[in-house]
């Protein structure tokens, strides 16, 4: 059935909000699971820009879909669905996170990259991009929290201003001061990252 409207998706995309209200109002799992499936992939990435526990991420997703679904004669169509999410979503995991803070950390070891074998150019390559990585992603732990939250909806999330004011719950003006005066941050400390 999940692959039936997988199949669905695929040949006939809908707005947002005719999903929305498909699952919601005249509960269709076929438009849930067309949800489930279009934001899947986005939410867990920024779910684990607040949670490094990427099952914890998962299960969190899950979770919301499952809420919002028990819940779905109490929804109505949100002014902006991806925004919505994403809300949803980052709440969920600060609870989360609030509640795993007593709780001793588990941090699993990143792969050992030198063990793989590759050719040396690609080796080289791939130490050149982590090492710009590591070292944009100093630069943007120098940022304000503000900054850093804003910063990673509009370029990592892709939302734009209008859904990042809803997201941060500040006013549009805001949220431009923050980014602009990231950027200029950013542009100082990593002059070249680009390049």
């Amino acid at each position: 059935m999940i692959v039936h409207s997988i199949e669905t998706a695929s040949h006939h995309v809908s707005s947002d909000e005719t999903v929305w209200t498909a699952a919601f109002r005249d509960g269709s799992r076929d438009a849930l699971a067309t949800l489930y499936f279009r934001y899947f992939k986005f939410l867990k990435a920024y779910g684990q820009k607040i949670l490094l526990d990427g099952d914890a991420v998962k299960d969190s997703i899950q979770d919301l879909f499952v809420e919002m679904w028990n819940n779905k004669e109490r929804l109505s169509i949100p002014r902006s669905v991806k925004a919505y999410l994403i809300i949803s979503l980052q709440r969920k995991l600060i609870r989360y996170k609030k509640k795993m803070q007593r709780a001793p950390l588990k941090v699993d070891s990143l792969p050992d990259t030198e063990m793989v074998e590759s050719k040396e150019d690609q080796i080289i390559f791939e130490q050149n991009l982590l090492d710009k990585q590591r070292t944009l992603n100093r630069a943007i732990k120098c940022l304000t929290k503000r900054q850093q939250e804003a910063i990673h909806l509009k370029f990592y999330a892709n939302l734009s201003y209008e859904e990042i004011v809803g997201v941060m719950n500040i006013s549009a003006d805001a949220i431009y001061n923050l980014v602009s005066k990231a950027i200029d941050t950013l542009q100082k400390q990593v002059p070249n990252i680009g390049n």
